[in-house]
């Protein structure tokens, strides 16, 4: 009688399933076909890579989300490499770690579906873990004094796109349009002035990534050009 409910439970566990996943159930391996069928739901709408324009740079970067779960462990890192939909049995919030850095490792890119980029970090010895879009990460010497120079003037920059994103008129090739571009290249150049006074290793980053922020047309359109820049998620 026992085995008898057990078997009804399993298929009723599955049947459910299988309404979830918009597929009939199968009462053979009827698991193994949840579990095939849910990985193909899940795959289809994201691609993971390799970051190496980023993962370079090493342990560099906060959590700065506590609205973020940092899956404390190193036993999660293999299993959160490649899935990022896996949740770890404990957890931390940013507020809580101290001195701790982080290494961007793998982005996740959506397909057939919107939303941003998300980046899986973990710090050095693995035993922190997390999947987070780049407003969730910040580095680590942002507030440093001497970097403020810098960081002033593409706030500068930012705030100007950002109005003229909310500006009711369209912009295109009006002489306004031009204006906030020649600022845009004034404040620029004050940036990439103020880094060079950086010490060596804080110099080489800053003008790494001000220079990719011009390859990328960035001065144009700062607000664009975030998605592969360490520099500019910290702008805020």
């Amino acid at each position: 009688m026992r085995s008898r409910k057990s078997i009804i439970a399993l298929l009723t566990t599955t049947a459910t399933l299988a309404m979830l996943f918009g597929t009939a159930p199968n009462p053979v391996n009827a698991s193994n076909n949840a579990s095939s069928v849910a990985s193909k739901q899940v795959k289809k709408h994201y691609v993971i890579k390799n970051t190496p324009k980023l993962s370079k740079w090493g342990y560099i970067l906060n959590v700065n989300s506590s609205a973020l779960p940092i899956f404390v462990g190193r036993s999660n890192y293999r299993k959160l490499l490649n899935n990022p939909y896996f949740k770890g049995a404990k957890s931390i919030s940013s507020k809580k770690l101290k001195n701790v850095k982080f290494k961007v490792v793998k982005v996740m890119v959506f397909k057939n579906v919107n939303g941003t980029p998300e980046y899986f970090v973990t710090s050095k010895d693995h035993k922190y873990n997390v999947w987070t879009p780049n407003a969730g990460l910040q580095y680590c010497d942002i507030h440093s004094k001497s970097l403020q120079k810098v960081i002033n003037q593409l706030k500068r920059i930012k705030k100007r796109d950002f109005e003229r994103l909310n500006s009711k008129t369209p912009e295109k090739d009006t002489v306004s349009g031009r204006k906030r571009i020649a600022k845009n290249k004034y404040d620029f150049n004050l940036a990439v002035k103020a880094a060079e006074k950086l010490k060596r290793k804080q110099r080489r980053f800053v003008l790494s990534f001000l220079q990719q922020m011009k390859q990328d047309d960035g001065i144009r359109d700062l607000m664009q050009e975030k998605q592969d820049n360490i520099l500019l998620w910290t702008i805020n």
